[in-house]
Parts: structure tokens; C-alpha cells; sequence
């Protein structure tokens, strides 16, 4: 007796109009889903402008202030417990070796790790170098090797997430096109 109550509950077979009309929805939703998805991918690819344009607004107030003695600023008991201010040759190393792995690291990373922090802590990177050249009132002098190892760390990374991220919206119009 149960089996002829669900026997008769089930849904009969659907008319051949609900299945061409199920089917235009799910593809109306996958093309929304798709268009979506081009839309997030055009945003990931600009994001590193964001940062170049940021780095340059940072490198122009450098500029403007590079004959300014950011250690002797400070107060003699706090200089006495920073101690001297960082050699010009030893912030050249931490600058080569930092530009060095920065670029390795994003060749091997690609775009898929800069939805996180990691793109913005190679900007904050970027410009930590300024103040460190200014403690050691050499930055008037370093100023192009700091702004250049810094446009050739944002640019390289933006190169890569614009590649990479156009590439994904070949793929996804393709997907679009097969779709019509």
C-alpha cells in the first residue's frame, strides 16, 4: 500500500518543453556564471596597478625628501639605543638579496597567491628601503637604485598576474563562445 502512495507521488516524465526550458535556464546561469567570472579576473588583473601607482606616489615624496637626515631627527637617548645607522653597503645587500628573491618567488607563484597579502607586503617591501637609506642620509644619492629595484619587482609582478589573468579570460570567452 505504500509503495502504490509513492508510486503515485513520484513526478511523472517532464514534457519535452520543461526540459528546453530547464536547459536555456542552466545555461543562462552558467553564461552569468562565466561573465562572473571574466568580470573577477579583469579586477585581479589591474590590482597591481593600484600598487605601481602607489609606489610612484611613495618614490615621488622620496624624492622630494632625500636630502632629509631621518637619523639626526631623532633624539640623542633614542639614537643611542638604535646605535649607528645601517651602513650604505649593508642596505645595498638586504636590497639585492630582497629584489632577488621577491622575483623569484613571484615567478614560481604566478597570479595565485596575490588574492592574499603576499602582493601588498612585496609594496610595503618596495618602500621600507627609503626609509633605511634616509637613516643613513645616503638616500639622495641611492635614490634611483631604490626606485628602480622597486618598479622592477611591481612591474614584474604585475606582468605576470596580467598574463596569467588574461589568459584565463581567452579560456573563459572560449567557454563563452562554445556555450552560443
Amino acid at each position: 500500500m505504500i509503495g502504490q502512495m509513492t508510486g503515485q507521488m513520484k513526478p511523472g516524465p517532464k514534457s519535452s518543453l520543461e526540459n528546453v526550458w530547464e536547459k536555456r535556464s542552466d545555461l543562462g546561469h552558467r553564461r552569468e556564471e562565466i561573465m562572473h567570472s571574466i568580470d573577477d579576473l579583469y579586477a585581479l588583473s589591474r590590482r597591481g596597478l593600484w600598487k605601481l601607482f602607489l609606489f610612484l606616489g611613495t618614490s615621488i615624496a622620496a624624492l622630494q625628501a632625500r636630502d632629509f637626515d631621518l637619523f639626526g631627527v631623532l633624539p640623542e637617548n633614542v639614537r643611542e639605543v638604535l646605535g649607528a645607522p645601517p651602513s650604505p653597503e649593508l642596505v645595498h645587500v638586504v636590497l639585492a638579496i630582497s629584489t632577488i628573491s621577491a622575483l623569484i618567488l613571484r615567478s614560481g607563484r604566478g597570479a595565485d597567491h596575490d588574492r592574499g597579502s603576499a602582493g601588498w607586503l612585496q609594496f610595503g617591501m618596495a618602500i621600507f628601503f627609503y626609509p633605511l637609506y634616509a637613516m643613513s642620509n645616503t638616500l639622495g644619492t641611492w635614490f634611483p637604485l631604490v626606485c628602480g629595484a622597486g618598479l622592477v619587482t611591481l612591474v614584474f609582478e604585475h606582468l605576470t598576474i596580467w598574463t596569467q589573468t588574461s589568459r584565463a579570460i581567452h579560456e573563459e570567452r572560449e567557454r563563452l563562445a562554445r556555450m552560443t
